[in-house]
Order: structure tokens, then C-alpha cells, then sequence
């Protein structure tokens, strides 16, 4: 995480408690550090505002104002003369509404329970290694979107059992770019073009097998839908900074998927 601090200082020493006996930064760490969590689980920047204001002024904040975007966190929060001021920013980030829901709770439980900060981590690590979705149970569930498009889409057995297979390499190609810092955009382009490919094998081999239908059940894997309906929800509740920025991240999302597939038809041929 990348993080800018400035603590200015009237009459209090750095590092000095409040009457709750937490320290006044760890009280801001604890809430910008859920409220980045929050945001990188595609929760809404309005809802990454009240949680971090909620927090500091359960652990006695006086005033807090707090600017969140898709990229980008910064609060002023006063305690009785001292103001601390912290910038966070944002990189990555998958969608996952699991975690959103246990963040969520654990926002809740912090504003009543006022945890330092060495159990917010505690109780931070428990969510993480709860949320985890093993390698297993991200491809069975891939297979399974790609085999239910693909019959939605108007597919027959053998198309359906070819997207389901497909499914499984682009998996693996999901997993593996997501632990490595290949640009999101491009990480979509290479697994679109390989499955592409891969059906347009499957095409020639079987003539009888729609290329396209086959297409139409794993695009689905990457189709960015909840970040664009995350981005009406932005733009819908008045945040358009975060709203125009989340809709652009979509499109580029979208753009990267054609091209992925377009490249795979263009090299080795065929008609969609």
C-alpha cells in the first residue's frame, strides 16, 4: 500500500492516546486501512466515505473530511487540536462481494468494540483467510458460467462441453496474471486470444460446432458487468468522478476482450 502521512501538532505530543487509550494514528490507519479494502472489493466510494468517518468518530474524532475515488483516499481528521492527515494510494483490486460483506461487518464491529490496532489486523488476516477462494472452486465456477451461457446463448451439448473445457486454461490464465504485475488490460487480451484459438481448433476440427457460440459462453468469464453497474451506481448517487472513471475502466475492459478474440480470428481465420 502506498501511503503519504502529515501530523500537525497544537498541544499534543505524535503517538499520544485518546481517552478510548488508542493512539490517534493508529485510529486513522485502522479506518483508511478498512476503507481501502473496502474499495478494492468494489464497494462504493460513498460507502468508503461514511466507514472511515464512522470509525474515526467512534474512536473521538472531532472533524473528518474524507475525498475517496476509484485510485485515490485522503482524510483530514481533527482530534481536539491535532490533525492527521493521511493519503492513500489505490492500485488493483478485484471485485469480490463475499469480502465486501465481512468488511462490512467488521466496520460495524470496530465502531462498537474500538479495537487497537493490533486486533483490526487480527480480525483483518481472519477475513482474508476466509474470503480466499481456492484454484479449485474458481475453475469448477468458471466452467459452470461458461457452460450456462453457452446453453443460454443457443448451444448444444458438444458446444457447451467445448466453452466448459476452454474454460479451464483461461482460469488458470485468471489465477496466474492475478499474482503478477501484468497490466489487467493486457493479462485479457492474452487469455482472450488463446481462447479464441483454442475454439477456433475446436471449429475446424468439428465443422459442425458454432465457433461463436462457443465464444459467447467463456467471453462471459471476463465480461467486466459489475464494475459497470458499479459505475451507474457511482454516477447514479452523485459521485462522477468515480462513476466516469469506473465506466472507462469497463470499456477498456470490454475493448481488451474484442481484441483478444478479433487477433485470434484474424491470425488463424474463421467467421464468428
Amino acid at each position: 500500500m502506498n501511503e503519504e502521512n502529515l501530523i500537525i501538532s497544537d498541544s499534543h505530543s505524535d503517538g499520544e492516546a485518546m481517552p478510548t487509550g488508542i493512539p490517534r494514528e493508529d485510529a486513522v490507519f485502522i479506518a483508511m486501512e478498512l476503507g481501502e479494502q473496502i474499495l478494492r472489493c468494489g464497494g462504493e466510494v460513498s460507502r468508503v466515505e461514511d466507514t472511515i468517518r464512522r470509525i474515526c468518530t467512534a474512536y473521538g474524532a472531532t472533524d473528518i473530511d474524507v475525498t475517496a475515488i476509484m485510485s485515490l483516499i485522503v482524510s483530514t481528521v481533527e482530534f481536539d487540536g491535532e490533525t492527521v492527515v493521511r493519503t492513500r494510494w489505490i492500485t488493483g483490486g478485484v471485485t469480490n462481494l463475499g469480502r465486501l460483506s465481512r468488511l462490512n461487518d467488521l466496520s460495524r464491529r470496530i465502531c462498537r468494540t474500538l479495537p487497537d490496532k493490533a486486533e483490526f489486523l487480527g480480525r483483518l488476516y481472519d477475513i482474508d483467510a476466509t474470503s480466499n477462494i481456492s484454484s479449485l472452486a474458481f475453475t469448477v465456477g468458471n466452467m459452470l458460467i461458461a457452460l450456462g451461457f453457452c446453453v443460454v446463448w443457443g448451444g448444444d451439448w458438444l458446444e457447451a462441453l467445448i466453452s466448459t473445457l476452454i474454460a479451464v486454461p483461461m482460469s488458470i490464465g485468471m489465477r496466474y496474471f492475478s499474482g503478477t504485475k501484468t497490466n489487467p488490460i493486457v493479462a485479457k487480451v492474452i487469455i482472450c486470444f488463446f481462447a479464441g484459438v483454442l475454439a477456433l481448433i475446436a471449429g475446424k476440427i468439428s465443422p459442425s460446432v458454432s465457433v461463436g457460440t462457443v465464444i459467447s459462453g467463456d467471453i462471459m468469464l471476463l465480461v467486466p458487468g459489475v464494475m459497470l453497474a458499479n459505475s451507474f451506481r457511482d454516477l447514479l448517487g452523485g459521485d462522477l468522478m468515480s462513476g466516469i472513471f469506473r465506466l472507462c475502466a469497463a470499456i477498456l475492459d470490454a475493448v481488451a476482450i474484442a481484441c483478444g478474440y478479433a487477433v485470434a480470428i484474424l491470425i488463424f481465420g474463421g467467421v464468428v
